[in-house]
């Protein structure tokens, strides 16, 4: 591991002796750069607390430079393949192991020192190492994808419209924007508390915040929210110009299918970006509008107003 000097402020992870590659690497910031050794530094963990103060402060050390690296730089992945060497975050901290299989809702089951356990997809990263002051492999230029990386906080717009329904606290509902690249997604979340007549604190379902140690909240406008569609029969095949949902990065996006393909799977077209991707089955849903306080199912919003023509020239 590089001796690469910090400077105060810096975003590190830290690992403990002897482990090497396989970590736990916990998220740490550092408070003093160097001692006088020139081989040590000072820093304040963010998930690790101090054993002699019941839990309640994080914990502050002296730890080697050479166990100490950089953070990596966030990075979205649309699908993570079996075989694949990942970063996994449990216990406060990022080990290093093998995706064994891909289950269903964006969960995978993952290998970690003889052990196997299920993980979400937000809380797996490709597995990177840091030689000679840079990451091996190369972080690659983000193409552009349907959902960018979600900041701490969206900054959303109050509209007039009127979600046609009211919320307790502990309300399972979901929650969308109007921000630029997040538009046609509902994302699951918990009601919090009230604020003012039309607006809501909410906890997010999956989303966490940028360090990765908590769930994400923010205050939402209500107009913005709908409660969770009720469940419909299952569909054994959906249908080329049916309107769907998929689970695509913690989220349900908006869309329709495009193509039919082999092995239960499905090409879907997105006409917020104008982008098409391939889903399994397992990650669609029918799509539904909550419309006027009731849910509306996409065929019949196709009979009263969606226009099939509209989907093909976009296309073209």
């Amino acid at each position: 591991m590089s001796q690469t000097p910090f400077n105060k402020g810096d975003q590190v992870e830290v690992t403990r002796p002897g482990h090497g590659s396989t970590g736990p690497y916990y998220p740490a910031t550092v408070l003093r750069p160097v001692f006088k050794d020139k081989a040590h530094m000072l820093v304040q963990h963010q998930t690790l607390t101090n054993p002699n103060a019941d839990g309640s402060k994080t914990l502050t050390e002296i730890v080697e430079l050479r166990n100490a690296r950089p953070m990596p730089p966030k990075e979205l992945y649309e699908f993570f393949k079996v075989g694949d060497d990942v970063d996994a975050y449990r216990d406060k901290g990022w080990s290093r192991g093998t995706v064994r299989d891909i289950l269903e809702n964006s969960k995978y089951l993952v290998a970690f020192q003889g052990q196997e356990f299920q993980c979400q997809q937000f809380n797996l990263r490709l597995h990177r190492e840091w030689e000679d002051d840079s990451w091996v492999p190369v972080f690659q230029e983000e193409k552009t994808s349907l959902v960018k990386s979600r900041k701490l906080v969206l900054k959303i717009k109050c509209s007039n419209r009127t979600s046609g329904a009211s919320f307790k606290n502990g309300t399972v509902v979901e929650v969308s924007s109007d921000e630029e690249g997040y538009k046609g997604a509902w994302y699951t979340a918990k009601i919090i508390d009230h604020i003012g007549s039309d607006k809501f604190l909410v906890e997010y379902e999956h989303l966490v915040t940028d360090d990765g140690t908590e769930l994400l909240r923010e205050e939402t406008c209500a107009s913005y929210i709908r409660p969770c569609p009720p469940r419909l029969p299952p569909v054994a095949q959906f249908k080329v110009l049916q309107k769907v949902d998929t689970l695509y990065n913690d989220g349900w996006w908006e869309g329709t299918i495009s193509k039919v393909l082999s092995g239960s799977k499905y090409v879907v077209y997105f006409s917020t970006t104008n982008e098409e991707l391939e889903f399994k089955h397992s990650n669609l849903r029918p799509h539904q509008d909550w419309i006027n306080g009731r849910w509306i199912h996409g065929y019949m919003v196709n009979k009263y107003g969606y226009d099939h023509k509209e989907f093909v020239d976009k296309r073209k």
